[in-house]
C-alpha cells in the first residue's frame, strides 16, 4: 500500500465560474530530519486530483467524466500528464498557507504520517497545508466534486507547462522541433569519434553555422533549412569556437581561447556569400554581443569566470559573479546586447555589459546548468538543465532536459525531457527559431550522430 503524500479536501466549487478552491494538507513528513512534502504549485497535481475524483477516490464515491476519458496507463505517464495538463487546468493560485514552515515546537508534535479517516485527518490544525484557487477548462470536469469531499492521494507536484498566452509568441514550441537536420550524413571519412560542439546564427538570422570538434562546419540557410555549405576548416583547432564576424556573412574558427593564449590571433575565416576561405579581423574571446561591441574571454581570477571586453577599450573589466569559486559552464548574450547571462553549475547570473555588474541572479536554479541561449531581448532564456522530472529516476538515457524561463519572474514555464545530451543552444537575432545540438547517449555518443533540432515559436493550447 502507497503511503499518501498530501491529503485534499474542496472548500467550495463553481462550475458556472470554472473553478475550485481545495486546502491541501501535506501529510507525509520525516520529522528526524525536519523536512515535508514541498507546496504542490503545480497544474499538473491538480489535473491529477480532478482525475482521481472523477474515478471515486473522494470520500463521497461520485464518478465523473475524466475517468471514461483517461484510463489508469495514461494517468501514470507523468510526462504524458505535465504535457496535457493546460488541457484541463488552466491556472493555478495558491491563496493560503498554514504552519509553513513549522515551527520548531511543531516539530516536535508532528509525526511522519497521518491517514485520511471518513474525510478528515489527525491534528489538521497542526499540519502544513497551502489553499489554492484552481480554474479549469470545463465544467464536466468538476461535475464529482462538491464542498467537504475529501482524500488522501499519493500524487506529488510535477513540472507541468505554465506558460500563458502572452508568452506563447515569444517562446519556442519544444512539443516537437520544427526542423530536424543530420549534419554528418553529408560527412565523409571516420566518425567514430566526432560530434557537433558549436551553433551560431548570423547577425541577421540567414545562415545557420555548426562546427564540429573535428572542424567540420556546415552552413544553413534559414530561409529553406538547405545545406549551403561544408568544408573542413584548416589548421587543427583544438576544442574549436565558432564565431560570425560582426554584420557579415563570414566564420571564423579558433581554438578555445584560454588566459595563458590570450595574445594568440590565429583563425580560420569562410565567407559563406563567396563560398571560400578569405581574411578576416581576429575575433577574441568566447562569445560576444551581437553588434561585436562587447565580448567575453576567460580570467585567472579565483571566480573561474570571465573578463568583459569593450570595443575600442584596452582595459578588460573583470565580471565580478559570485565573489567566489563557481565556475561558469555556459553563457549568451541577449540579441539587443543589454544583458550576458552566465550559468554556473547550479546558480544562474545575469550581468549588464554596461557595467560588467551582475544585475540580476538565481541561486540553485537547477541541479546543473549545462547549456543557455537569450531571447533576442533576454525576456527568456532556453536551458538545457539536469531533469527536474525526479520521478524518472537516474537513467542514463534521460541526461538533459530542455526547459524555457521567463526572467520577469524566474520561473521555469516550458519543459521538454530529452533522451539526448545537449551540446549548444542557439536563439535567431530575429526571435523565430531556437537551435539545438543533440548528442545521443550510449553507442551513439561523439559517434558523428549529433543532430541538429530547430524549434519554431508560438507553442499551442490544442
Amino acid at each position: 500500500m502507497s503511503t499518501d503524500m498530501y491529503g485534499v479536501r474542496v472548500l467550495s466549487a463553481d462550475p458556472d465560474e470554472l473553478r475550485i478552491d481545495f486546502r491541501v494538507f501535506v501529510v507525509y513528513y520525516d520529522t528526524e530530519v525536519r523536512h515535508h512534502m514541498p507546496p504542490p504549485d503545480d497544474p499538473g497535481f491538480f489535473f491529477f486530483l480532478l482525475w482521481e475524483a472523477a474515478k471515486g477516490f473522494s470520500s463521497s464515491g461520485r464518478g465523473g467524466p475524466l475517468a471514461e476519458l483517461l484510463d489508469n496507463g495514461a494517468m501514470l505517464d507523468f510526462g504524458r500528464v505535465e504535457q496535457d495538463a493546460h488541457r484541463y487546468v488552466s491556472r493555478v493560485e495558491r491563496t493560503a498557507d498554514r504552519n509553513h514552515p513549522p515551527t520548531e515546537e511543531q516539530w516536535e508534535r508532528l509525526h511522519d504520517f497521518y491517514y485520511e479517516r471518513d474525510g478528515g485527518w489527525k491534528d489538521e490544525d497542526l499540519l502544513v497545508s497551502f489553499d489554492y484557487r484552481v480554474h479549469v477548462t470545463d465544467r464536466r470536469w468538476l461535475e464529482p466534486l462538491r464542498a467537504g469531499d475529501a482524500w488522501g492521494t499519493t500524487m506529488f507536484r510535477l513540472n507541468a507547462d505554465t506558460w500563458t498566452a502572452e508568452d506563447a509568441p515569444h517562446i519556442p514550441d519544444l512539443s516537437a522541433p520544427a526542423v530536424e537536420l543530420e549534419p554528418f550524413a553529408s560527412a565523409s571519412g571516420d566518425l567514430d569519434h566526432e560530434s557537433l560542439t558549436r551553433v551560431e546564427f548570423s547577425d541577421d538570422g540567414r545562415y545557420l553555422a555548426v562546427c564540429s570538434d573535428e572542424n567540420r562546419v556546415w552552413v544553413y540557410d534559414t530561409a529553406d533549412w538547405s545545406e549551403v555549405a561544408h568544408v573542413h576548416a584548416d589548421g587543427g583547432w583544438i576544442v574549436p569556437v565558432l564565431m560570425w564576424v560582426p554584420g557579415r556573412h563570414v566564420l571564423t574558427l579558433k581554438t578555445y581561447p584560454t588566459p595563458e593564449e590570450a595574445e594568440a590571433t590565429a583563425q580560420w575565416a569562410f565567407d559563406v556569400d563567396a563560398l571560400e576561405v578569405v581574411e578576416a579581423p581576429f575575433q577574441a574571446g568566447h562569445r560576444r554581443s551581437r553588434d561585436g561591441a562587447h565580448r567575453i574571454v576567460s580570467n585567472d581570477a579565483g571566480e573561474g569566470g570571465f573578463d568583459l571586453v569593450v570595443e575600442g577599450k584596452q582595459a578588460p573589466r573583470r565580471i565580478s559573479h559570485a565573489g567566489r569559486w563557481d565556475p561558469i559552464q555556459c553563457h549568451a548574450f541577449s540579441a539587443d546586447g543589454t544583458r550576458l547571462f552566465l550559468g554556473a553549475q547550479q546558480n544562474l547570473y545575469v550581468v549588464d555589459p554596461a557595467t560588467a555588474g551582475v544585475a540580476d541572479a538565481v541561486p540553485d536554479a537547477s541541479q546543473r546548468l549545462f547549456e543557455l541561449a537569450s531571447s533576442p531581448d533576454g525576456a527568456y532564456l532556453a536551458v538545457a538543465s539536469a531533469t527536474r522530472r525526479l520521478y524518472l529516476g537516474l537513467d542514463p538515457d534521460r541526461p538533459h532536459e530542455l526547459c524555457v524561463w521567463r526572467m520577469s519572474d524566474k520561473k521555469v514555464i516550458a519543459g521538454r525531457q530529452l533522451d539526448t545530451y545537449v551540446e549548444a543552444l542557439a536563439w535567431s537575432p530575429d526571435g523565430r527559431w531556437l537551435a539545438a545540438l543533440l548528442e545521443p547517449t550510449g553507442d551513439g555518443f561523439n559517434a558523428g550522430q549529433t543532430r541538429l533540432a530547430v524549434f519554431r515559436m508560438g507553442p499551442t493550447r490544442s
